[in-house]
């Protein structure tokens, strides 16, 4: 079969390219010109260069990918993370159509960076789906759903790299759903699902007075490392929690004052900072990005953040 892998992201197609190049079926790769600094040395560090590499443009892409699938006599195009629209008129020109490999569940996580959201939500599981395309975004029938179990605590990046692992078997059973039958098997579902967009800055924010310690972890683990960590201010300044982990404090029992979500109530330099968040838990702050680095919450007590002062 001959195959082209239009990609955007190197932990989640890497490994399926390099067994799709393995089997001798990848014939030809294209990537976006804003991937390309990253994706051309990826490529080239597993042996795919040269003329099989094409730097696409959004104006050209309709012409450049109907050039592309012509001259290669491409039978099928596996979409993996890639961040353009297919035009319609590209969907119907290999003989086996167009195939979409979204990393996250369908229907109920369609769009824009389903790890994202699926990891700020608190779901217990993502994983891959694989469904043709068709000119309604992440719309086409739903052929195979590769589940992936969220391990508690990890990261952005953490389960794009697990995704990533998961994909090479994801890409073989693809393969062999093409292989066996003209028209391929369709999953029902009558969930009409959700279109989730990029997040705002709003919604990479930490807001203390609302959202519970588990909320604040699992929404700084979903933006580590994509966003750059959770966005909070201390001292008029901008900080990025990267980590944090549960902890726990003894309150002194006759201080009846409620304690602000976000204030600092233990420091030292065993165990950095610990803050308050909603409903007496607390989170202890273990690594940060700031103007300054990136720096532990060991290093911000041993820079003078002190009990008493609060995160907003």
């Amino acid at each position: 079969m001959r195959i082209l892998l239009l990609c955007n992201s190197d932990l989640l197609a890497m490994p399926a390219a390099i067994a799709l190049r393995n089997r001798g079926e990848l014939v030809a790769v294209g990537i976006t010109e804003k991937s390309s600094k990253i994706l051309m040395p990826a490529l080239a560090s597993i042996g795919i260069e040269g003329d099989s590499i094409h730097v696409l443009t959004r104006k050209n892409i309709e012409s450049d990918l109907t050039r592309i699938i012509t001259e290669n006599e491409i039978d099928v195009v596996f979409v993996m993370t890639f961040s353009w629209k297919i035009p319609a008129s590209v969907l119907t020109l290999p003989k086996k159509g167009c195939i979409n490999f979204h990393f996250g569940l369908l229907p109920e996580y369609k769009g824009t960076d389903p790890v994202f959201w699926q990891l700020k939500n608190m779901e217990q599981k993502g994983g891959i789906s694989i469904h043709v395309m068709t000119d309604e975004i992440d719309a086409g029938p739903v052929v195979l759903i590769d589940e992936l179990p969220v391990i508690p605590g990890e990261t952005y990046g953490i389960h794009c790299q697990r995704l990533g692992a998961l994909n090479v078997n994801t890409t073989r059973k693809v393969l062999t759903l093409l292989e066996k039958d003209e028209v391929l098997p369709v999953i029902e579902s009558d969930q009409s699902g959700t279109y989730c967009k990029a997040p705002t800055e709003q919604e990479l924010t930490i807001h203390w007075k609302t959202q519970t310690a588990d909320d604040i972890e699992w929404l700084i683990n979903a933006t580590n490392p994509r966003y750059g960590g959770a966005t909070t201010n201390i001292r008029q300044m901008q900080v990025r929690i990267l980590e944090v982990s549960p902890a726990t404090v003894n309150i002194d029992p006759n201080n009846t004052q409620e304690i602000i979500p976000g204030t600092i109530v233990y420091a030292d330099q065993v165990y950095g900072l610990i803050v308050a968040c909603r409903d007496k838990q607390f989170l202890k702050v273990n690594i940060v990005s700031m103007q300054e680095g990136y720096l532990s919450g060991i290093k911000l007590f041993s820079l003078g953040f002190k009990p008493g002062e609060v995160f907003y």
